[in-house]
């Protein structure tokens, strides 16, 4: 009898909890996430649209996701510029050269990589840096600031080298008179000894140093740097974020019996993102979110997002541009030229897909098709919500208002200012010898470039990468062109043309730029994408704050300093490098003043949190 209602009572409780499970499948929060979607890595929710009408998609975490973290790639292969094993998470095959054109890596210092890994400098072996095993000694005095100016004695692993070299009796000496009485000991490399019994600090200013000071940092894999491997991706100074506000629902899935498929959203940065398909054309089919299928059907539908996994497209370009034969698979880019998303296998048995991030190999002259992978990405069912980033067609555009509630990666961008970074600034004092704690990463004269940049760019585009502005003529009509991007640069500077021609076309689609040609969005981030807007603007930046520091304030009489040197950098990116201190000078649009630009830019910078610049 009790064995009789011991079942009963688990009966009841297995009924009453299946009852529940019924329940709570019906009823979804807007902080769940969609049940129709598995991710291999951490997810954040974006709901679209209000009210009953709104719409759960998930996108990656950028903050808890870094390269270390990632799924291991499924495949093993190589190049001539290096290989990968299936098993290996992307920072053990991607270099920093890999990862420089679109993350600005090297702008990094080692100190400030540790302190954001939270790790302790002084605990960290030199050994697990290799990169500064491998410098000489000539070159770590040029990379490391003011190095040569410490005392061999105060510099324990030079030391020890230069013992283990015979040439002792040196330890009173400046590092650099040393060098300069003993050139056979330049080109000796630092790990020509143990490093392991010696930390980061013990070379002063080394975690103060970016990495692109040291000779061939980009060949360094990431894992080579401490702390690098867990870096979140929004800690870079390009940060990996989302680029465009276009949601679609998954309508249906094809194999590979498809062909002749025309109306794609997927291809490459090389041949565009509308690339046509023959055969074998395995695709989702995408929809708008109203969720109704073909039974309406709107100008946004029926958008095809074709399977990498058997169509290859054009990609590369410059000296690695022929590499896997100048293929790569069809995709998308809707997180930055960092990786690509592909769409794999589209199974119609089970209404499921499976996508993967493929990566590039990059030099300074050049880089390869993305065609290291696969990486597992997200995996979707039909009627799955999707993220596909910008989109140029113009039956999309009637879209983006009802996405207006898409919330947007709240990732910041640029270096590192030194507050941000904190902890050990890698500086070792010494009695009469300078040392470099006012070098913080992202100051340049005192100036946070990441406060400036934004502060420019709030005024000039309201932060949108996409931005294109009117066709204008200056200089008696010697140029002529769009104001681009972000920073809206004109595709005439000097700055934003170097990086434009870097890329396959990029020369015609300048010329087209000068006579009046509207670019669409996608030709805008193929031809001058985010990375390369951030990083044109902030070279030219500390260019114009190091130039302009040196000249004299006609106002002053002295040279520009504190709030005067952020006006009149900001004067110059308004009216160009000669532009009149303070003039009247305005745009075509006759709203600002070269003086009250700088005055804007400069309220705008200590409102957000901008300390004032040295004086």
């Amino acid at each position: 009898m009790i064995l009789t209602i011991i079942k009963f009572q688990r009966f009841l409780g297995w009924l009453v909890s299946t009852l529940l499970l019924i329940v709570f499948s019906f009823v979804t929060s807007p902080e769940e996430a969609p049940a129709e979607v598995n991710a291999n890595l951490p997810t954040r929710i974006l709901q679209v649209g209000e009210g009953n009408s709104s719409v759960n998609a998930l996108i990656p975490e950028w903050r808890q996701i870094s390269f270390g973290s990632m799924p291991p790639i499924s495949s093993s292969g190589s190049a001539a510029q290096g290989h990968w094993t299936a098993g290996q998470t992307p920072d053990q095959f991607l270099t920093l050269g890999d990862i420089s054109p679109a993350l600005s890596v090297e702008l990094l210092s080692v100190g400030a990589i540790a302190n954001l890994a939270r790790l302790n400098s002084s605990q960290i072996a030199l050994s697990s840096f290799p990169l500064v095993g491998e410098q000489t000694l000539n070159q770590l005095v040029e990379a490391v600031p003011e190095l040569g100016q410490f005392n061999v004695s105060t510099v324990s692993t030079v030391a020890s080298l230069l013992s283990a070299k015979g040439v002792g009796g040196s330890g009173n000496q400046p590092l650099a008179t040393v060098l300069a009485q003993s050139p056979q000991i330049r080109d000796t490399k630092l790990n020509e000894i143990d490093l392991s019994q010696f930390p980061l600090s013990s070379i002063p200013n080394l975690s103060a140093t970016d990495l692109r000071q040291f000779a061939g940092w980009q060949n360094s894999l990431m894992s080579d740097v401490p702390g690098l491997s867990s870096l979140p991706l929004t800690e870079f100074p390009n940060p990996i974020a989302t680029l465009g506000n276009v949601v679609m629902r998954i309508d249906a899935i094809y194999g590979t019996a498809e062909s002749d498929r025309s109306n794609t959203i997927s291809g490459s940065d090389v041949a565009g993102f509308n690339v046509s398909c023959g055969n074998n054309c395995a695709y989702v089919e995408l929809d708008d979110l109203e969720n109704v299928g073909r039974r309406v059907r709107g100008s946004a539908e029926g958008f095809q997002w074709i399977s990498g996994k058997y169509q290859q497209v054009e990609g590369g370009w410059g000296c690695l541009k022929g590499v896997n034969g100048g293929k790569e698979p069809t995709g998308r880019m809707p997180f930055g030229n960092a990786f690509k998303v592909v769409v794999m296998e589209p199974d119609e048995r089970t209404d499921t897909v499976d996508t993967a991030l493929y990566f590039r190999f990059s030099t300074f002259c050049g880089a390869t098709p993305y065609f290291i992978g696969p990486v597992p990405f997200f995996s979707y069912r039909v009627n799955s919500p999707i993220f596909v980033g910008l989109l140029d067609n113009n039956a999309v555009d009637s879209l983006r208002p009802n996405f207006s509630g898409l919330a947007q990666s709240n990732a910041t961008n640029g270096a590192l200012s030194a507050e941000r970074v904190g902890g050990e600034s890698g500086v070792v004092p010494r009695a009469g010898v300078p040392t470099v704690a006012s070098r913080a990463p992202g100051l340049i004269q005192g100036v946070d470039l990441d406060i400036l940049a934004e502060s420019i760019s709030g005024m000039e585009s309201g932060g949108d990468y996409g931005s294109i502005g009117s066709y204008v003529c200056a200089d008696s009509s010697r140029n002529c062109g769009r104001a681009l991007g972000k920073y809206q640069y004109m595709s005439y500077n000097d700055a934003a043309r170097e990086l434009i021609l870097a890329k396959p076309g990029g020369a015609e689609f300048l010329v087209k730029l000068n006579n009046g040609y509207q670019p669409t969005d996608s030709e805008l981030f193929q031809y001058f994408p985010p990375a390369d807007q951030d990083l044109a603007f902030k070279q030219d930046l500390a260019n114009k704050l190091a130039v302009t520091s040196t000249e004299i304030d006609p106002t002053t009489r002295q040279p520009f300093t504190g709030s005067r040197l952020l006006e009149r950098v900001a004067q110059k990116h308004f009216g160009g490098d000669y532009s009149k201190v303070d003039g009247g000078g305005t745009d075509v649009f006759g709203r600002l003043s070269i003086k009250s630009y700088g005055s804007e830019v400069r309220q705008r910078y200590l409102a957000s949190g901008g300390a004032s610049p040295r004086t």
